[in-house]
């Protein structure tokens, strides 16, 4: 798959810095990296998986954020479906309803972690948003959904001077 630069979404700016409020309110130490997806396949959203980090930090979790109207919108209503790396049956992501740093309003947010965290992961991670009628969920998505991974700072690594 090329890479393909796509400009960085409205949505994405918002839910940024919605979600570095909400991490200082929280004293949340991770660090929290946000990134737009690029168009796969008819309806494919897709992450590289070498994601980088830098000196002592390690990867902690990841999340598919789906920018819908979350008044609107829950997660019964949608399914997101792995589409890469090739999955032996349908691979479907879990939608996590627990309190979380990401602001609610960016929207529905899916465990991506395991995505990451495997060896059998190959060099791209790609979804489709489908209904529950087998339909592209494009109609209801506000933007592209965005990737959304944070990362452990080793205690050697922090200091109180920042």
């Amino acid at each position: 798959m090329a890479d393909k630069l796509t400009p960085v979404t409205e949505c994405l700016m918002e839910c940024t810095g919605m979600t570095y409020i909400r991490k200082l309110q929280l004293q949340d130490s991770h660090n929290i990296r946000l990134r737009d997806s690029t168009e796969g396949d008819l309806g494919e959203y897709c992450w590289s998986t070498e994601l980088k980090c830098t000196v002592g930090e390690s990867f902690h979790s990841a999340y598919v954020l789906v920018p819908v109207d979350v008044s609107a919108v829950g997660p019964e209503q949608l399914e997101v479906r792995v589409t890469a790396p090739a999955a032996p049956a349908a691979s479907t992501l879990r939608a996590d309803r627990r309190a979380s740093t990401i602001a609610d309003t960016c929207g529905l947010r899916y465990d991506a972690g395991e995505q990451f965290s495997t060896d059998a992961a190959g060099t791209w991670f790609c979804i489709q948003v489908v209904t529950p009628d087998d339909d592209l969920g494009d109609k209801v998505l506000k933007c592209p959904p965005y990737l959304v991974t944070f990362w452990q700072r080793s205690p050697t690594s922090q200091r109180g001077d920042g």
